[in-house]
């Protein structure tokens, strides 16, 4: 609707090679209460952007000279981060992807209808007002442990930022929770390295992996023959994060004679290691963890109420993967590239039936099993792209529809319409050999050569 009498207009840069396209979007914009600048090509709307400001941007792929793609890597070189919604008539899983990474909030497909247009700009403009706070955010975070090891854009996203800003700023305990894989400890090596006590060690132990004697030695260290094989003294995890941050992961796993003594040192900062007499100080911050949910744990009188209180002073629950779906092509992506390198292979890409398996499943490891489903993929892959095949079984065995339904039209238009996207697939799944893809749809090379040229498909210039 239009906007109220008073309130500042939005204003909406549309670039396009055609006139009457530019027109029509203009026409939609305007009708809803947006103001559009027009421009002619890339360069045209890179200049235009000096002078004048733009609350998100539209642009055509295909275009003489610098094309939409080219016009959004070149906006982000320069610092710009403008939300950017590209056009086109066709598009390949590749250009999506690296969209994608440089933050196109949508992908719009030729012919545009109104509704789809005012959509995707007010998705836009709501993604422009996140990213600003996001980014006051990230700016109190150290790179290494929020923009390249925590990956996601979402709104839950956010929401972890936003936490971890305030805890950092803190020295209060910190319980974060949360299910097996959704990135509890990176997001305490976040609340560490950027805050109050960053210069100091960043110690963790798993609470869950020793006996109950034997993690009584490693919290709070034991002197020489203290036990059997005790050879010699040994500092424990408390006294070694001194002035800096001890994590505790799986929380709820401690016995009930380690919470008692978990709780003086909270309150104390002060503990003797085991077979010892000397009162050691140590001024930690502790950060602990759990995917259990300690409340019915203390309801079960299976953990202390007090020492709960104490743990959780800040909450942080980090989402399951299923709550933030649309974070999944970013975390494949900052995965590939992870591997590939550490693998040494040249893969660029996904094929587009793989990358919707990969949304359609439920990832009930989350994040971490995502990262184990790249990794092994990459393992198996032998070329350039990853494939369904390529991937974990678990995944193979999910059925999921690949293809969507018939689309509106004349009987003529439907068949060319389907045609195409059956060639388009057959290529993609051969590699691109043309010889096996004319073979595996039944009809000649030369057949196919003809078809590919008439839909304009791979380097040939697609109908607008």
């Amino acid at each position: 609707m239009p906007s109220a009498k008073g309130k500042v207009r939005h204003q909406v840069l549309v670039i396009d090679d055609q006139s009457s396209v530019r027109d029509s979007i203009c026409a939609v914009l305007d009708a809803y209460g947006i103001d559009a600048i027009q421009c002619a090509s890339g360069e045209e709307g890179l200049e235009k952007l000096k002078t004048e400001a733009a609350d998100a941007i539209i642009s055509d792929f295909k275009m003489p000279g610098m094309d939409g793609l080219q016009l959004l890597k070149s906006l982000r070189s320069e610092g710009i981060e403008t939300p950017f919604i590209l056009v086109t008539g066709y598009g390949s899983l590749e250009m999506t992807m690296e969209a994608l990474q440089l933050g196109t909030v949508e992908y719009l497909t030729k012919p545009v209808k109104p509704k789809e247009i005012v959509l995707a700009v007010n998705k836009a403009l709501k993604t422009d007002a996140f990213r600003k706070e996001l980014h006051k955010l990230q700016e109190e975070v150290i790179e290494k442990y929020s923009v390249r090891h925590m990956v996601g854009q979402s709104p839950v996203m956010k929401n972890v930022y936003h936490s971890i800003h305030k805890a950092s700023k803190s020295l209060a305990n910190v319980l974060i929770t949360g299910e097996t894989g959704t990135g509890k400890e990176l997001a305490a090596r976040a609340i560490h390295y950027n805050g109050l006590a960053r210069k100091g060690p960043f110690v963790a132990v798993n609470s869950s992996v020793f006996p109950e004697g034997t993690l009584e030695s490693e919290l709070f260290g034991h002197e020489k023959g203290a036990f059997t094989h005790a050879l010699k003294e040994r500092k424990g995890r408390f006294e070694l994060a001194d002035r800096g941050t001890l994590f505790m992961d799986e929380i709820g796993e401690i016995s009930s004679h380690i919470q008692v003594k978990l709780l003086r040192v909270i309150q104390d900062k002060k503990f003797e290691r085991v077979g010892g007499q000397e009162t050691i100080q140590s001024n930690f911050r502790l950060i602990t963890a759990t995917n259990q949910d300690l409340r019915e744990l203390v309801s079960a009188g299976k953990f202390r109420e007090d020492l709960f209180y104490r743990l959780s002073i800040i909450n942080i629950s980090m989402p399951p993967l299923r709550d933030h779906p649309e974070d999944i092509p970013l975390l494949i992506k900052h995965f590939l590239k992870k591997f590939t390198i550490d693998s040494n292979k040249d893969i660029r890409t996904l094929s587009i039936d793989a990358l919707k398996l990969m949304q359609s499943f439920p990832w009930p490891g989350n994040v971490r099993q995502l990262e184990n489903a790249i990794e092994s993929a990459v393992a198996m892959c032998d070329g350039n792209m990853i494939r369904i095949q390529d991937l974990p079984l678990e995944l193979q065995d999910l059925p999921v529809e690949i293809e969507p339904g018939l689309p509106p039209g004349s009987l003529p238009q439907v068949v060319e319409s389907v045609e195409k996207r059956l060639i388009l697939k057959a290529m993609e799944q051969c590699g691109g050999i043309k010889a096996q893809a004319a073979k595996s749809l039944g009809i000649s090379e030369r057949m196919l050569s003809y078809k590919i040229e008439k839909y304009a498909i791979g380097k040939s210039k697609p109908t607008q």
